[in-house]
Parts: structure tokens; sequence; C-alpha cells
């Protein structure tokens, strides 16, 4: 997978996409109290949207002037900044895909207080129909295919789950529950395989580019407004090789939003990223790329069903437990289709 230099029209395209940091002639710091939340004094309504890993809500609020704004305070205290960073070092990079920032908290504020607020794209749809998927792919591919970056060196290497060689590693240090995962799906992994698995892992971390990461590209990240599809939340952006961002477009499930996937969709949605890769000057060995996927599904999978099985055993756990099972299904039903393909069936 080798990169070409972006074209002088790409350049021009992404010159047009900048995002008009922190400006707005409404003052929009007036609409957030000091203790970083919205001022009821100072607005004229309010709708909860989802609520945050630490309790705080994300919010279409209206302003007086009858526009409405969504309200996003620190969701995740480990990402706190991170998103401020993306929005003015790297988004004015990218596809025009994401909500333009209108304002944000002060730098120096603390993480409780810690706000932005993003433009409303309106009511977005969450349904992982093909048609999002194929576009989603291709605009994968625009950010996969831009040149690194001076800026790009404060990224972090890892994004919030373990890095894959890790999960490989995890998996193979409890073998018998690995085995006895296996087992209730009726499959088996000899150590034969697992050498294979192994080799394909590290070869692929070797030979593929780091390259910017969304990070998080699971379906509730991806939605389609009335003209556009949307990515959201950009605060686990990270460098590594493209298959993270593959792995999780194709194949991470969600509780919350789920997204069945069959062997012929995952091929559809690899050839349009791959095409699109191609279009843009980035050369990819196809044959490899498959078997370097599939690897990395395998192992992703096997990882993802041992944390949904420690979620489905936690009391305290916020996904409900039919969501969960849902969640678990399907992670099964990947990983046992990436192990037929590998295997040629």
């Amino acid at each position: 997978m080798k990169h070409a230099e972006s074209s002088q029209d790409m350049q021009a395209m992404q010159r047009t996409q900048n995002v008009n940091y922190m400006e707005s002639k409404q003052h929009p710091e007036r609409w957030v109290t000091s203790e970083g939340t919205l001022d009821e004094q100072q607005i004229a309504g309010r709708q909860l949207l989802y609520q945050g890993m630490n309790g705080r809500h994300v919010e279409r609020f209206t302003a007086r002037s009858g526009q409405t704004y969504i309200f996003k305070p620190l969701t995740n205290p480990a990402q706190h900044g991170r998103e401020r960073w993306m929005y003015k070092h790297v988004m004015p990079e990218l596809p025009p895909v994401y909500p333009q920032l209108i304002a944000a908290s002060d730098q120096a504020a603390a993480p409780e207080r810690s706000w932005m607020i993003y433009e409303d794209m309106g009511q977005l749809q969450h349904q992982s129909c093909e048609s999002a998927m194929l576009r989603a792919a291709a605009h994968m591919a625009e950010w996969h295919a831009l040149p690194f970056a001076a800026a790009w060196h404060e990224l972090p290497r890892v994004g919030h789950k373990p890095p894959i060689r890790d999960m490989l590693d995890e998996l193979q240090q409890h073998q018998s529950a690995t085995d006895e995962l296996l087992s209730k799906l009726h499959l088996t992994l000899s150590a034969a395989d697992w050498d294979r698995l192994t080799m394909l892992i590290l070869t692929a971390e070797d030979e593929l580019p780091l390259v910017l990461c969304h990070g998080d590209l699971h379906p509730g990240n991806v939605a389609e407004a009335v003209d556009r599809l949307i990515i959201l939340d950009w605060e686990h952006a990270h460098l590594n090789t493209p298959l993270w961002d593959v792995y999780h477009l194709l194949d991470l499930s969600h509780p919350l939003f789920p997204r069945p996937m069959t062997p012929g969709l995952r091929a559809r949605v690899m050839k349009v990223y791959l095409d699109k890769l191609e279009s843009l000057g980035v050369q990819v060995e196809r044959g490899s790329f498959a078997k370097w996927y599939d690897a990395y599904a395998i192992v992703f999978s096997l990882w993802m069903l041992h944390l949904i099985d420690g979620d489905l055993k936690n009391p305290d756990c916020v996904w409900p437990q039919g969501q969960l099972r849902n969640q678990w299904h399907e992670t099964a039903a990947a990983l046992e289709q990436c192990m037929k393909h590998l295997n040629g069936h």
C-alpha cells in the first residue's frame, strides 16, 4: 500500500473545506455558564440527545435567534482537548463529512467545564444501510490517503482499545478461555491456525503504513443527514494501520446500533474502499490486504466476544442485556464469516 502525492485539485478542495474555527456573530460563549452548562436564561429551548459515559448530556438547543446548535460537553475525561485539537489541526484536511465547530470552551478550562458547540445537521439517521456504508468507505479512503502532516506527530498511536498485537497476545495467554469460546461457536483454531494468524497480523502491521484513523467508526458515528453523510466524534482519532478503521466500519458491532453484515456486503464495501484508494494514487495488493483483513477481523472479533461476555456478566453494565446479546451474535457471525473467507470458503 503506497501513497502517491496529492494532486493540486485535491489540495484546492481541502483548502475550501477549512473550518471557520470558533467564529460566530452571536457570541456563543454567552450560551454557556461559567460552570460549563447551557444557560437557561440565554437560550430558547433544549433537547437531550444522549448521555455520555461520565453522565454529561449532549443536547440540541435553540438560540434566541431561532437557530439550533449541538452542545457537547466533555463526555470522556480521558479525551480532554483531543477533539478541539483535531478541529484545529486535522479537520481542515478532511473531506467535508463532519459538523462545523462553532465555539469551544477556553483551552485552560477544567475537564468538567469543557464544552464544544457544533452546527446542527438536523435529524440524523444511524441506519447502517448499504448506501451509507459505501459512502463512508469512499470517504474513509480519502482520509487514509492524506499525506502525513507535521502536526500529526502529536496524535497517539493507540486508540481507545488495545492494539491488535496486544489483543492477539491476550487471546493466546488465555488460550483455554479462547478455546472454550470457539467451542460454543462450533469453531476451532489449531496451533497452525494461530501461527498463521500471528504471521498475517505481524506482516500487516509491518507492511501497511500508519494513516490517520477516525478510531471509533462504529455504526453510531456514521449518520445520514438530508443531503450528506456525517462522520461524528473524532476524539479517538489516532495513527494506525488502515485495518483499524476498516474493521470498525465493516465488523465492529455496537449494542445500540445493530448492523448485520454478510459476506457479499463486506466484499462490496471493501471494493469501494480499495477502488477509491487506487483512484487517489494509493497502490494496494488486494490479495494480501484481504488476508490481512480476515486475520485482523478474526482476532478483533474474538477479543470483542470476550469483552461482551464480561459486560453480560456485569450487573452494573450500562447496556441492556438484550442488546448486548444481539451484539454478541453479530460479532460471532463476523468471526465465522472471516474465518471461512480466510480458508477459501
